[in-house]
This record gives C-alpha cells, sequence and structure tokens, in this order.
C-alpha cells in the first residue's frame, strides 16, 4: 500500500529489466510491536474498508460464496502469471464464517503451511505488475491524450499510475490484469473520503488540512480528465470511479529507484530498503509536512546505498503488485525484501502457524499518515507525531519572558532565520519554532529546541555566547530550561483547549467506537495525539 510521504506505501520497491542476476536482499527495522493492521466490527455486508474486505455478522451465504468465487479466480490468475506464493492465500481473518459471534470478517493473508522467518511468502515477477516510472512517455495513447499524461506530469504520480488502471480497468476480462482488478475494494475510508464533521472529530488542525488537501487533489484530477481527454473514454468516465482509482494507487502503490543507463537496461538501484518504507513513503508524500512527518523515522535507520545516485542516472518507479499489496499491517522489528532485475520476493518477518494471519510492515509512518493512505489508526505507533502549527507566535503573544526579551532585541528572531548545516529539511530554525514538532515520545524536534534556547537566552547570555545562535546548540544550563517550560506551557494550553480530555476519549471509544468505523479511527487518533502532547508536559516540567 502506498505512502506517502515517504516511502511510498509499503516499501520502497526496486522495479528492473531482465538483463541481469544480481540479486539485492536488505531489512527494514522498526521500532515498536504494536498491532495495527485494519479490524471491521459490525459493518455491512460486503462492504470494504481502507482496501480490506469485510463482512458483517449477517452476512449472507451467496454473499460469501461470490467473494470466494472472485478469490478462486484470482488465485488461477497468480498461477498464470508465475506469481508464486507457497504458504500463503488471500482469506477472511478476524472471525470464522458461522462462529465468533460479533467478530467481522476483513480480508488479508493466511498462511496455508507453517512458515519459517526468512521463508517467501510471495515471489512477483516484474510482467505481472502494472507500472509507472518517473518520465515515462504515454503508454496508452489510445485511451489517454498525450496532452493529458503531459498535464498530469511526474509531480502528479498518483494520477498517471490511476489513469494506467483505468485504462486496464476499460478493456474489462480483454485486460490482462482482469481478474487483479475486478477483487480489488468497491471503496475506501481513507480521510479524503471524510466529510468535515467527521475530520474534525481528529481535534487537530493538520488532520483537517491533509483531508482537505486530498479532497482538492480528487477534485483536480477530475478537472484535468475533463479539460484534457478525447471526447468519448475517459472525458465520459464518472468522478466517482476516478477518485476509486486514485485511492486505490494511494492505499496500494510501491515506490522506488531505478537506474537508467545506456549500458544498462533498467538495472535496480540496490537501495537500502531499511530506508524503503520510509524513504519511498517521503518520495511520494503528497504534502511537505508529510514529508516532514517521515524525517524522524529516518533519523532511526541507518540510510546506505550500494549505488551512489551521482554515479548513475536514477528515477522513481511506481507498482502496483498483486498480492503483495494483500497482507495487512504490522510493526515490528524487520520486514525483509529480496529483489533481482526480473522479480521482487517478500520474505516473511517472522514464523507463522498453519491458519494465522501473516503481516509485514509497512514502514515507519505517522498516523496522519496511515489515516491519510488507508483510512486506519496505529494506537500505539511509535512514529506518531505532534505539529502545534503557529507555537512561535502562540510563544510571543502569551509568555511575557520570550515578550520581553523581544522587545529589548526584536531582531533575535532574524538570528534564527537559516538553515542549520546537515539538516534533513529546507526548514530555517524560525520555520522549526512555527512548525512546532513533537515526536511519539514527547521529545521536541531538536531544531525547535534550539531555537527556543536562542530566544530565551537574556541578553548578556546571548552575548556571551557570542551574538549568535553557534553557542546555544548543545544546550543545557538556564536557556534550557526557560525553553523547557515554554514547551510545558504550549502543550498544555493545546491539551486544554481540545474538545474533550483523553479519559473522556476513552469512555467514548467503549461507548461509540464499535458502531462507527470513522468515529473509532478518529478517537484513537485524537488519543495518540493529546499522549504525545502529555508526555510533553511531563518531560518539559523542569
Amino acid at each position: 500500500m502506498l505512502h506517502h510521504a515517504t516511502l511510498s506505501t509499503r516499501c520502497c520497491v526496486a522495479v528492473a529489466g531482465a538483463s541481469s542476476n544480481a540479486t539485492t536482499r536488505t531489512t527494514t527495522t522498526l521500532a515498536s510491536t504494536s498491532y495495527a493492521h485494519l479490524r471491521i466490527t459490525r459493518r455491512s455486508a460486503g462492504r470494504t474498508t481502507g482496501g480490506v474486505c469485510c463482512f458483517a455478522d449477517g452476512a449472507k451465504d451467496e454473499e460469501i460464496f461470490a467473494w470466494k468465487r472472485l478469490q478462486s479466480e484470482y488465485t488461477a490468475w497468480r498461477v498464470k502469471n508465475n506469481i508464486l506464493a507457497p504458504n500463503v492465500e488471500v482469506a477472511y481473518v478476524g472471525g470464522s464464517e458461522k462462529e465468533k459471534g460479533g467478530d467481522d470478517l476483513y480480508r488479508g493473508v493466511k498462511a496455508t503451511s507453517d512458515i519459517a522467518s526468512e521463508d517467501d511468502l510471495v515471489r512477483l515477477p516484474r510482467e505481472a505488475t502494472m507500472l509507472v516510472v518517473e518520465g515515462q512517455e504515454n503508454p496508452h495513447e489510445e485511451y489517454i491524450s498525450n496532452e493529458l499524461w503531459a498535464k498530469a506530469g511526474d509531480e502528479r504520480w498518483a494520477l498517471r499510475v490511476a489513469l494506467v488502471l483505468l485504462y486496464e480497468k476499460s478493456l474489462g476480462s480483454r485486460s490482462k490484469f482482469y481478474e487483479y482488478i475486478e477483487q480489488l475494494p468497491k471503496s475506501f475510508e481513507n480521510l479524503g473520503t471524510w466529510t468535515e464533521e467527521e475530520v474534525r472529530e481528529l481535534q487537530y488542525s493538520v488532520g483537517e488540512k491533509f483531508a482537505k488537501e486530498q479532497r482538492l487533489e480528487n477534485e483536480k484530477a477530475c478537472e484535468l480528465i475533463q479539460e484534457y481527454a478525447r471526447d468519448g473514454g475517459l472525458k465520459t468516465i464518472e468522478r466517482e470511479e476516478v477518485i476509486w482509482a486514485l485511492d486505490v494507487v494511494r492505499s496500494r502503490v510501491f515506490s522506488g529507484k531505478i537506474a537508467d543507463q545506456e549500458a544498462l537496461q533498467r538495472k535496480l538501484l540496490p537501495r537500502a530498503l531499511s530506508v524503503g518504507t520510509v524513504f519511498a513513503s517521503f518520495l511520494t508524500a503528497q504534502t511537505t509536512e508529510l514529508k516532514w512527518l517521515c524525517v524522524f523515522a529516518l533519523l532511526a535507520l541507518v540510510v546506505f546505498d550500494s549505488t551512489k545516485e551521482n554515479d548513475v542516472k536514477t528515477d522513481t518507479a511506481y507498482v502496483l503488485m498483486p498480492l503483495i499489496d494483500a497482507f495487512n499491517h504490522q510493526t515490528m522489528l524487520k520486514t525483509e525484501f529480496e529483489f533481482t532485475n526480473s522479480e521482487f520476493a517478500l520474505k516473511s518477518p517472522k514464523s507463522y502457524k498453519k491458519g494465522e494471519e501473516v503481516l509485514i510492515s509497512y514502514g515507519l509512518m505517522p498516523n496522519d499518515e496511515l489515516l491519510l493512505r488507508y483510512g486506519f489508526v496505529d494506537d500505539q505507533n511509535v512514529a506518531d507525531t505532534y505539529q502545534f502549527e503557529g507555537l512561535l507566535p502562540y510563544l510571543t503573544q502569551n509568555d511575557p519572558t520570550l515578550k520581553e526579551n523581544l522587545e529589548k532585541n526584536p531582531k533575535r528572531i532574524e538570528s534564527l532565520r537559516f538553515i542549520p548545516e546537515g539538516s534533513l529539511e529546507d526548514l530555517t530554525l524560525e520555520d522549526s519554532a512555527w512548525r512546532g514538532a513533537f515526536v511519539s515520545d514527547g521529545t521536541a524536534e531538536p531544531n525547535l529546541s534550539w531555537a527556543l534556547r536562542c530566544l530565551y537566552a537574556t541578553e548578556s547570555e546571548w552575548i556571551n555566547a557570542g551574538g549568535s545562535c553557534d553557542g546555544f546548540r548543545l544546550g543545557g544550563g538556564q536557556t534550557e530550561k526557560k525553553a523547557a517550560l515554554a514547551l510545558k506551557m504550549a502543550c498544555e494550553y493545546r491539551l486544554q483547549e481540545m474538545e474533550t480530555t483523553y479519559n473522556q476519549d476513552q469512555g467514548l471509544l467503549k461507548e461509540k467506537g464499535g458502531e462507527n468505523w470513522k468515529m473509532r479511527q478518529a478517537i484513537l487518533y485524537r488519543m495518540r495525539k493529546k499522549k504525545i502532547l502529555s508526555d510533553a508536559v511531563k518531560r518539559y516540567s523542569v
């Protein structure tokens, strides 16, 4: 599944031709064991959520039979296309068809026999994937006008992949991907599908902004199709179908770097997939904010390449990968991949017994990313973050100490207008102070703390430190304490202005969480944000 920002969705995927037999193995190391795959309870029969097909207790036998028949045809298609998955199969998980009253069934992948750690789960030939490469020419001129393909451009990669998907869908049973497309979810509940009232339940302005941006992206895609598609075909396609294709891409696409040289026919660039699931999301982030949300995940990993990017021209590939995109998510220590120029292999991250659901990790993604792409939240997410947008203006208006400092030296803020050396982002210290970013344990982003130390230093402390921010990079002393108290005050204020408390949310989760999927995710989402703020209050109480 995709995502964004950062790392495409589940992992960084390398795609190549068949000119080489070189094999690269990489390991994705993550920091938690919290369980966060989709689980649906008391849902309407046959409805899909976040890309996972599920059936409620009252599902009719014929509906379940029809779904099984569809999966049987999909299995036969995979065999025909040499997609090897000897120990797993798409199946109902989370309950049984006749038992476990109250537990619904959702789509996942089960072990058909015992699986050992690092066993092959799936081996997928390149020819069985749906692929769009950055900078490639229009692959289907008979359906997609060159003008529309050009207007979409590489920056709207999701639209380009969606256009290829819509082309294959328009072929019906003539498409080589027919059985794959038929079993895809028919609807999604990612953040862009939420109403404004539902989004407000997040109690987080940044989340509201992400939802609005995804809706605007949908509208822009529809406008481009109407303006630049040829008469007939895409011109007459329903808006809902365009958004469906975009949601399929957002929630299921993999991305990664490939190399392109005259001497190499799409030779793989063996980028470490420990960066993979994180870096790919960074590459595909839809917003600057979501790109930033991946930075802390990147900081937690060792970044390395066996091929220097300046040694070879690289492009990004976006790939829909049958079967691999059906695995649900669990934050775990590792997900291992192995790939050659002709196929992509997914390795089991741990041992599974026959009948157990097999899970992989989508990577270190904040809940903003999970909700935006997949429609679910990890309530124990160690990669989640909180952004106090407008933190600097808030402090200048409400903290007497900072007000006094800036009145004495109004140019102090100007000293923050530089990008620190070695920074992973193109942000100044002033930008960091305005953004107000905290990681999952309540720790302030390093450049935020640095900026506040500079601002809260007295005039004598500033002069003694050489009259520049360099003297406050390492922290400590009275300036550190004043900065900590400022962070504590801001986080307490933000908690107080939220409509509900953490304890109230716990009650609401029991009361309403089982009735409405979106409400449950909204409550879990805001509880995780409140936990970050509460941890920050404790951390900075000096």
